[in-house]
């Protein structure tokens, strides 16, 4: 079983190698926010609001953080350029709220090269968009862009 030090560095260099793929895609102007953010992984690349239900995950992150569950974001609608959402969709009930207070969007879903088809079909359950995917060492990540126009 992977725990402690060992996961912390494994999710950051997977996640920041995925991070850096979709930002040479989307390059978000304007406000952003990070709903799921963890340890801040975004937040090393685009200034942007961090938000999780996990505050010592939270604590790591750079800049402006908000304590809070993405199914009930305490922000006004379309309040934020963009919203990113990365590999925690899943968790979420009410994922209306990206939509709600982001003008633009990233969702993303964690798969791989057995299910990668059928995670990028998922994505559009959130709407109409470009999807992608990126891949790391250790995982891909299906992704949908959603951009109002």
């Amino acid at each position: 079983m992977i725990s402690g030090k060992i996961y912390d560095e494994w999710m950051e260099q997977t996640q920041l190698q995925k991070l850096r793929q979709i930002l040479q895609k989307v390059k978000p102007e304007g406000t952003v926010l990070d709903v799921g953010a963890g340890p801040g992984f975004l937040e090393q690349f685009v200034d942007a609001v961090a938000t999780d239900v996990n505050l010592e995950n939270l604590r790591k992150a750079d800049g402006p953080k908000v304590l809070c569950s993405g199914d009930a974001l305490p922000f006004r609608s379309l309040s934020f350029d963009w919203v990113f959402c990365v590999d925690t969709v899943h968790l979420l009930k009410n994922a209306d709220e990206l939509k709600r207070v982001g003008r633009n969007a990233v969702i993303t879903l964690f798969c791989n090269e057995h299910n990668a088809e059928e995670r990028l079909a998922e994505l559009g359950r959130f709407g109409k968009g470009e999807t992608f995917l990126v891949k790391s060492d250790k995982e891909w990540d299906a992704v949908l862009v959603l951009r109002r126009h």
